[in-house]
């Protein structure tokens, strides 16, 4: 691929060769994907911390661009002088590197940049990230950074049983000052002006921290690590990912501050309620609102999604919104949404929501009063788990009065779910409608839960399995809403099939086993009283069994008895029938009569 001597990777922890897996291949193939069709002649490669410029040859070769290596290495930059190449010293830490790297374009026009594992090294890459936006803006090249990623899951792993290995070169390299995960990298070059259009990470299942090898934490095969990559998997997409290999483009700058602030990520606001609307329930909705402006703590958000409304459906959920008292028509924000099903509405929602934890109120639902103090009040307690009260069921629909749409209760509030949640009852059937229990956001944005929008039906209680495994359950122990079970007009009950209802519910069957589950402290003593009960049943149950086969085998007897006496009767009653032939005196008689006869007719 190029004639530029063989390096002995022995010589230097830095010194490695390109290869199409490794960040310089991944590089390699995003400046294929980003580079001009047509780069002209005379087209300058900048190559930033370019140490022994590896890639040189290949995008001489590749692309047909000038190669220029800056770095503070002078070994290095006198290796690749050597090599025939033009390389300059700079101070990527210096606050005026952008005038040091325009004089060494001297005029001439950049067309791309690679900017590989350098960042991690500086004290303050500020200002290389400030430079580089600007030669990218000022040129329209495009660049590509490669940065480790200290979130691995072999760092992550080890760093939360309390192991921080450094090591000479990797993941935790000694001389590493800055260590980045996708959204803080994310957030530097956002300040600098440059904005990610492709990328080509490097993905290690067993990063250089994989060590010890007999670490139960790191092993794949164990409970305890498919536990802990199956949430992370949930939470964040990057866990296999060694070094963010990213394509960047010049943007307009959005100063970030380097360091995150505590008080900034905290929210005063303490519930958002999510209510999704097809517009088609205007009465439905207008009850909905009704019942948070009568509540008795107003410290709750409304985000009303409009899924899938045409013009005039969105129309009438504006007016109803309209309509709604200046206190609460402030605190309502409508989100319109055109795409997805059933759980898209939701998840745009909690996307949208602003508040500690989120609530899901169907349009057609109803609460009470206290529906929103009763879960903040508990909140006080017991913040960061899932808060739950009792729903009770209810029977309605929907009559017409005058012309007017209007709600009838068909039935009187029914208890139709249990009042204490328990995890493992809910493994066979759901006992929390959603308008029940609500959910701190952070499930949402820290750990990644969302709605399976894949699912047409059951997509709650698989939200619920989950978020409760995470966050605990804790039971308020008061009626607090309603959950209208509608008679005559269509439902998600009526709308869907059985077979179909069923189907969801052998999925979320599938999805609890494929992972492992966790048990809230306190549900194991009820799952052994459950097992034990179980085993005793079993028991009897067998012994019932037994006691069963030695009656049916008696019986059994005793109907062989029974059809052998009846073949020995059967044969006697047959030998008793069968008639024996008549003998001589017997044939002789009826003729001997017969004479007798003709003789007193004849005397007479």
């Amino acid at each position: 691929m190029n004639d530029a001597p063989d390096f002995n990777p022995d010589l230097h922890k830095y010194d490695n060769e390109v290869q199409p897996d490794n960040k310089f291949g991944h590089t390699l193939r995003l400046l294929e994907q980003h580079l001009p069709a047509d780069l002209g002649q005379d087209g300058v490669h900048l190559d930033l911390a370019c140490g022994f410029g590896h890639i040189a040859e290949p995008i001489k070769d590749r692309f047909g661009l000038h190669y220029v290596g800056v770095d503070v290495d002078d070994h290095e930059l006198e290796q690749l002088r050597e090599r025939g190449l033009e390389a300059h010293a700079a101070d990527l830490t210096d606050p005026d590197v952008a005038e040091r790297l325009r004089k060494v374009l001297d005029g001439r026009r950049l067309v791309s940049v690679t900017f590989l594992d350098g960042l991690e090294h500086l004290t303050n890459g500020t200002h290389a990230l400030d430079a580089l936006g600007e030669l990218l803006a000022e040129h329209r090249a495009v660049a590509v950074t490669s940065v480790p990623n200290v979130t691995h899951l072999d760092v992550g792993i080890k760093t939360l049983l309390g192991t921080w290995d450094y090591t000479e070169a990797g993941l935790l390299d000694v001389t590493h000052f800055q260590l980045y995960s996708e959204q803080s990298l994310t957030a530097a070059l956002r300040s600098a002006g440059l904005s990610r259009i492709g990328r080509e990470d490097v993905l290690v299942a067993r990063s250089d921290q994989h060590f010890p090898g007999d670490h139960v934490g790191l092993s794949e095969a164990t409970t305890f690590s498919r536990y802990l990559r199956t949430v992370r998997a949930d939470a964040e997409p990057n866990g296999l990912v060694n070094q963010f290999v990213w394509a960047l483009t010049a943007a307009p700058p959005r100063p970030t501050p380097h360091y995150v602030d505590p008080a900034s990520t905290e929210t005063d606001r303490f519930l958002s309620v999510v209510m999704r609307t097809q517009g088609r329930r205007i009465q439905e909705l207008r009850e909905a609102l009704v019942c948070l402006a009568a509540q008795s703590c107003q410290d709750f958000e409304v985000l009303v999604v409009a899924h899938k409304t045409n013009a005039a459906e969105q129309k009438a959920v504006e007016v109803v919104i309209d309509d709604q008292p200046p206190a609460l028509r402030e605190r309502i924000r409508l989100v319109l949404l055109d795409r997805g099903q059933r759980s898209a509405p939701i998840n745009a929602g909690i996307e949208a929501a602003a508040g500690r934890y989120v609530a899901i109120f169907d349009d057609d639902d109803v609460v009470m009063g206290d529906w929103v103090k009763e879960f903040r009040d508990a909140e006080r307690e017991h913040g960061g788990r899932i808060l739950r009260t009792i729903a009770m069921k209810q029977g309605a629909s929907v009559d017409t009065v005058r012309g007017l749409h209007g709600i009838r209760s068909t039935t009187a509030p029914e208890k139709a779910y249990d009042d204490d949640f328990s995890l493992t009852g809910h493994l066979v059937a759901n006992q929390s409608p959603p308008i029940g229990w609500i959910f701190p956001r952070s499930l949402a944005t820290h750990f990644g839960l969302s709605y399976d929008d894949s699912m047409t039906t059951t997509e709650d209680w698989e939200f619920l399995l989950r978020a409760a495994q995470l966050a605990g359950v804790t039971d308020i122990g008061r009626g607090t809403a309603i959950y209208r079970w509608w008679e005559t007009r269509e439902s998600s009950r009526t709308a869907h099939p059985v077979d179909e209802w069923a189907q969801n519910q052998r999925e979320i069957e599938r999805r609890i086993d494929s992972r492992p589950f966790l048990l809230p402290p306190g549900e194991t003593r009820q799952l052994r009283a459950d097992l034990l009960e179980l085993t005793e049943l079993r028991k009897r149950h067998r012994q019932v069994q037994r006691r069963v086969t030695q009656l049916e085998r008696k019986s059994a007897q005793k109907q062989t008895q029974i059809r052998r006496l009846q073949r020995k009767l059967r044969q006697q009653r047959g030998a008793a029938q069968t008639p024996t032939p008549p003998t001589l005196r017997q044939r002789l008689r009826p003729r001997t009569r017969l004479k007798a006869v003709a003789r007193r007719l004849r005397g007479s």
